[in-house]
């Protein structure tokens, strides 16, 4: 691609004269200089703690000559570091400059996409699913970009971010739409949003879920106040959009809106509502069922998913589906098996216990989970969590506040402690339990403590492995080790079957 046709919509300044750049040819695009080859843009991010200025210098050695840096003081010594066979452009802000590039290089792909927002503190993983479940279904090619990685007609990529980097984001659209994808259901995170990731995507529908104080801290939101606008930010992007008029927030996020607004509910007034909720019980899930309120009928629906939250979700996909025009017994009948990995998964291990996998790694996730729970008959409720090491260390007073009030027995232990001692983190938790009634117990080595709880579940036990969820690794001392907390379980519940057996 040619560079000014690159840099449409882009206001920049260069080295050069332009008619001396206007023929350049961009073979693609890194914010990466390790990735960077000839023909290559590379685009100096600045981040929280790395300055990609201070690598154009190594872009260059590995074959860069086109170089997007952003203006000042810092990134003008850099730039001045480069050869004299560089064209070098300087734009305000090297983000922003990135997601519109990226939105050029690979043809403006969420313009030809029916494009799914979904942001909130909790559910987007959930709802991002579903909604693809149940599209896909009705025979809408649905793609799914998110926390779990990105699927779409049986592939699956890893992604590094929830929402990926612009670059990235723009890539996968293309790479979507080429293989006849017409929908993506994507969750859009509040650092995505504010770190401009999403600043070119064409959206066609916004969802609301929730919010709950998350993603505070010196390499994150400064306030809850930010963190609320980079939310509602969404919803000044998109044509439509869908909110949960029963969340605290709702009311923030409908003012901000510049789109036409929908909402759902169970408590308040809303365009879509739920009600006659039951719980029910099976080997393999948890589930609710509860009828479905419109302006027009009513009509009944079950999820594979238990407790209040899990309504909201089906409720946030319904109205996504009435939106697209989706017939409803299909969009029912989709929602009964839609299932998401490491989202409250049922694992049928123990016959005589109920152990579950929920990412829940806050304390409002916590307790929404360990609080529903209670709705189904069990014996003890049990918690296996820890807490991410080295950063949001609030965090970590709410989870042990959560499970010392609502548990009668928790297992204290590592989630990700990456740099951090491990029982550092696990004492600070421990300080919620002084004076509560809740047993606690300490083993900072994470499949010791999943291989102890379930040989030492007892019959009728309810038991949540929290934090991890659809994770696959543990991070320490800065690298993603492998660790997978289902495959532990099941092993472990294998060999303590077989030995009861063997005594029986």
């Amino acid at each position: 691609m040619k560079l000014f046709k690159l840099m449409e919509d882009v206001s920049f300044t260069s080295n050069l004269p332009l008619e001396k750049i206007d023929e350049v040819e961009i073979k693609d695009i890194s914010y990466n200089s390790r990735s960077c080859k000839e023909g290559f843009i590379f685009v100096a991010l600045v981040g929280e703690t790395v300055d990609g200025h201070k690598f154009a210098k190594n872009a260059y050695d590995n074959g860069a000559r086109v170089f997007l840096l952003q203006k000042g003081i810092e990134s003008s010594k850099y730039a001045m570091e480069l050869p004299n066979d560089t064209v070098k452009l300087f734009v305000e802000d090297t983000r922003i400059s990135l997601s519109r590039i990226s939105h050029n290089f690979f043809g403006q792909p969420s313009n030809s996409l029916k494009v799914i927002g979904v942001t909130g503190t909790k559910g987007k993983t959930t709802i991002t699913n579903y909604i693809a479940t149940v599209l896909n279904e009705s025979g809408v090619n649905t793609g799914v970009i998110g926390t779990n990685g990105t699927f779409f007609n049986g592939t699956y990529e890893v992604t590094e971010n929830t929402t990926p980097e612009s670059y990235e984001l723009h890539r996968i659209f293309r790479k979507m739409l080429d293989n006849g994808v017409t929908c993506v259901s994507m969750e859009v995170s509040s650092g995505g949003i504010m770190q401009n990731r999403v600043e070119d995507v064409d959206f066609d529908v916004a969802i609301f879920s929730n919010l709950s104080p998350d993603h505070i801290g010196p390499k994150e939101h400064p306030t809850f106040e930010h963190y609320l606008q980079c939310k509602a930010r969404l919803f000044k992007m998109a044509k439509h959009g869908i909110i949960n008029t029963d969340d605290d927030y709702a009311k923030d996020i409908i003012n901000a809106a510049t789109c036409d607004v929908e909402t759902f509910g169970i408590e308040n007034n809303a365009g879509l509502t739920a009600n006659n909720i039951r719980y029910s019980k099976e080997i393999d899930s948890l589930g609710v069922s509860f009828d479905c309120n419109t302006k027009e009928e009513t009509f009944p629906c079950f999820i594979c998913s238990p407790g209040t939250f899990s309504i909201y979700n089906a409720l946030a996909v319904i109205a996504v589906c009435k939106y697209l025009d989706v017939k409803r017994e299909i969009m029912i009948d989709a929602l009964k098996s839609a299932k998401v990995s490491g989202r409250v998964e049922v694992l049928p291990i123990l016959p005589y216990a109920t152990v579950i996998v929920d990412y829940a790694h806050n304390g409002v996730s916590l307790e929404n989970i360990l609080q529903t729970l209670k709705n189904y008959e069990h014996e003890r409720l049990i918690c296996l969590f820890g807490s991410v090491g080295g950063r949001t260390e609030i965090r970590r007073k709410e989870l042990g506040d959560v499970a010392a009030r609502e548990c009668d027995l928790a297992i204290l232990t590592a989630d990700n402690p990456d740099f951090e001692d491990p029982m550092n983190v696990i004492n600070d938790i421990a300080e919620s339990f002084e004076g509560s009634s809740c047993e606690v117990i300490k083993i900072a080595n994470r499949e010791e403590a999943i291989k102890h709880t379930i040989r030492n579940a007892k019959e009728g036990d309810m038991i949540v492995l929290a934090g991890k969820g659809h994770e696959k690794y543990q991070l320490i001392n800065g690298e993603k080790l492998p660790f997978d907390e289902i495959a532990i379980a099941k092993d472990e519940a294998k060999k303590v079957i077989e030995e009861k057996q063997l005594l029986a």
